[in-house]
C-alpha cells in the first residue's frame, strides 16, 4: 500500500488501482484505459474528501460537549455545513448547562459553609462525607481536625442511636424521627443545649454515597426562654390563686344578702360571673405549666370508656340544658383504655364543653367511641361532633395553640380561657394518644381522639376492626 493514503481512503485507492491493473491485463484500448483512470481517481478524490469531513465532524462532536463552538474550514459541503451548525447550537446549550451547574454547585457549597446551623452528612457506615465550620463550632471540633467518622464530630450516644435508627441492612428508614437534645459545655462557661435533628437521602445509597443528613441548632436561649415563661406563668398563677378565690367567695356571700337593691345586686352578679372566670383562666394555666414542665404524673389505671364518657356528659348537662342542645353518646360495648380517669375526664369535658358553646341554640352534639379500624396497635377512638359554626382550614392547625381563638369577636359572647385545646393536646401526648380536626365553616367540626386500647378490651377491638 502506497504511504500516506489515510487509512479510511485505502478501500477506495485499493478499488482505484485494482481498475488499472484489470483494464491493463484484458488490453482495452489506451482512450478507455484512460477513461477508467479519470472516473477511479474522481471516486477516490470524493472519498477521501468524504472521509476527511467525517473525522472533522467526528472531532466536532468531541468539542461540542466539552461546550466549545467547533471550528470550521472552508470548502465544507451544505450538508457538513449544516452538521456544523447544529454542533454550535449543542455546545452554546453544553456551556449555559455547565455554567448553571456551576452557580449551583457554589450557591449550595456557600449556603453550606456559611448556614448558622449545623450540618454533617454522613454514608450508611456513619463515615463522615462532609461537615460545615458551623457543626465544627458547636460539638467543639477544631476547624482542621480530621473527622472520617462520625463519632469523631459528636460522641454523644443519642446522637448516634439517632442516626442508626435512619439506616439499616436494607436502606435508609422512611420515618422521621425525633430531635435529641445534647448538652455540652459552652465556650465561655455555662451549659449549652443542642438540638440533633437527622433525616433520610432518598434511595439505597451504597457506601460512600449520602445516606443520611445531620441538622444542629442551639436552643439554649429558646429553652432558657421557655423555661422562664413556665415558671412565671406558674408563679403568677399560684400567687393569684387565693385572692380571686377571696373575691369571689366574698361575691357570692354578697349575692345572697337580700337587702342590696336592684343596682348593687347587679354587680355583685357581675364580679361573681368575672371572679369565676378568672379563677378558670388560673385553673387552666396552672394546669398547663405544670403539663408542660412534667410535673404531671399520671396515675395509670384501666378505664371503661362508657363510664367516664357517661359521667362527663352528665356533668355538663346543665350547660347543654341551657343552651338547649342534646348531647347524644353513643360508646361501643367492652371499650376501655389505659389512662389518668381524672385526666381523661378532663379531656373529653373540655371537648364535650367546647361542643356545647359553640353549638346553635337546638343543635345536637354526637360523643362517639369505637375501635380503631385496621389497628393492629389496638387504637380507640372517640369522636365529638358540633354542628356549630365549623373551623376554616387554614385555622385548624392553630386551635391547639395557648390562648387562641378561632373567631376574636365571639370571646365576649362565649365564655373560656382559650386553654382548653392546648391542655387537650399535651394531656393526650402524655397518655401516648393524638388528637386531630376535621371541621368546615358553617358545618360544625369533629375532634377524634386516639387512644391506646386496655390489654382487657382486646377482644372487643378484634371483634370491632
Amino acid at each position: 500500500m502506497k504511504p500516506g493514503v489515510p487509512r479510511r481512503a485505502r478501500p477506495a485507492f485499493e478499488a482505484l488501482v485494482l481498475g488499472v491493473i484489470t483494464v491493463a491485463v484484458v488490453g482495452l484500448e489506451p482512450r478507455a484505459l484512460i477513461a477508467g483512470a479519470l472516473v477511479a481517481a474522481a471516486f477516490f478524490a470524493i472519498r477521501l474528501r468524504r472521509m476527511r469531513e467525517l473525522d472533522r465532524v467526528r472531532d466536532g462532536v468531541a468539542t461540542a460537549a466539552s461546550g466549545t463552538r467547533p471550528e470550521e474550514w472552508p470548502g465544507l459541503s451544505p450538508e457538513t455545513e449544516a452538521v456544523f451548525h447544529a454542533l454550535h447550537r449543542f455546545a452554546d446549550l453544553v456551556s449555559r448547562e455547565r455554567e448553571g451547574s456551576e452557580k449551583a454547585r457554589v450557591l449550595a457549597r456557600t449556603v453550606f459553609e456559611k448556614v448558622p446551623v449545623g450540618l454533617v452528612v454522613v454514608d450508611r457506615s456513619l463515615a463522615v462525607l462532609d461537615v460545615n465550620p458551623a457543626a465544627r463550632l458547636l460539638f467543639g471540633v477544631p476547624p482542621d481536625a480530621a473527622c472520617p467518622a462520625l463519632h469523631d464530630v459528636v460522641r454523644d450516644p443519642q446522637v448516634l442511636g439517632l442516626f442508626r435508627s435512619l439506616i439499616g441492612k436494607d436502606g435508609v428508614s422512611d420515618e422521621a424521627p425525633p430531635p435529641v437534645v445534647v448538652r455540652r459545655e459552652g465556650r465561655e462557661g455555662g451549659e449549652r443545649l443542642l438540638e440533633v435533628t437527622a433525616r433520610a437521602v432518598p434511595g439505597r445509597p451504597v457506601e460512600g454515597e449520602p445516606a443520611a443528613i445531620g441538622v444542629t441548632r442551639d436552643v439554649t436561649e429558646r429553652e432558657r426562654t421557655e423555661k422562664m415563661r413556665r415558671q412565671f406563668v406558674a408563679d403568677v398563677s399560684h400567687e393569684l390563686r387565693t385572692p380571686i378565690a377571696t373575691i369571689r367567695a366574698a361575691a357570692e356571700t354578697l349575692a345572697g344578702e337580700e337587702s342590696l337593691d336592684e343596682g348593687a345586686g347587679r354587680l355583685v352578679g357581675i364580679l361573681e360571673r368575672q371572679a369565676a372566670q378568672m379563677q378558670d383562666l388560673v385553673s387552666d394555666l396552672t394546669d398547663l405549666s405544670q403539663i408542660e414542665s412534667g410535673a404531671v404524673s399520671l396515675q395509670l389505671e384501666e378505664i371503661p370508656l362508657d363510664g367516664i364518657l357517661a359521667g362527663v356528659v352528665k356533668d355538663l348537662e346543665g350547660v347543654a340544658r341551657a343552651k338547649q342542645v342534646e348531647v347524644a353518646l353513643d360508646v361501643r360495648p367492652g371499650l376501655a383504655v389505659t389512662g389518668d380517669r381524672r385526666r381523661l375526664a378532663q379531656v373529653f369535658r373540655n371537648l364535650v364543653d367546647n361542643a356545647v358553646k359553640f353549638s346553635p341554640v337546638g343543635a345536637r352534639v354526637d360523643v362517639v367511641a369505637e375501635a380503631g379500624r385496621g389497628s393492629s396497635s389496638g387504637a380507640v377512638l372517640v369522636h365529638v361532633v358540633d354542628r356549630g359554626i365549623g373551623i376554616p382550614a387554614g385555622e385548624q392547625a392553630k386551635v391547639f395553640q395557648r390562648f387562641y381563638r378561632v373567631d376574636p369577636s365571639r370571646s365576649k359572647s362565649t365564655p373560656g380561657t382559650g386553654l382548653g385545646l392546648a391542655i387537650v393536646k399535651h394531656l393526650l401526648i402524655l397518655h401516648g394518644g393524638s388528637i386531630r380536626v376535621e371541621s368546615e365553616p358553617l358545618c360544625g367540626s369533629r375532634f377524634t381522639v386516639s387512644l391506646p386500647g386496655s390489654a382487657a378490651a382486646a377482644p372487643a377491638l378484634k371483634e370491632a376492626s
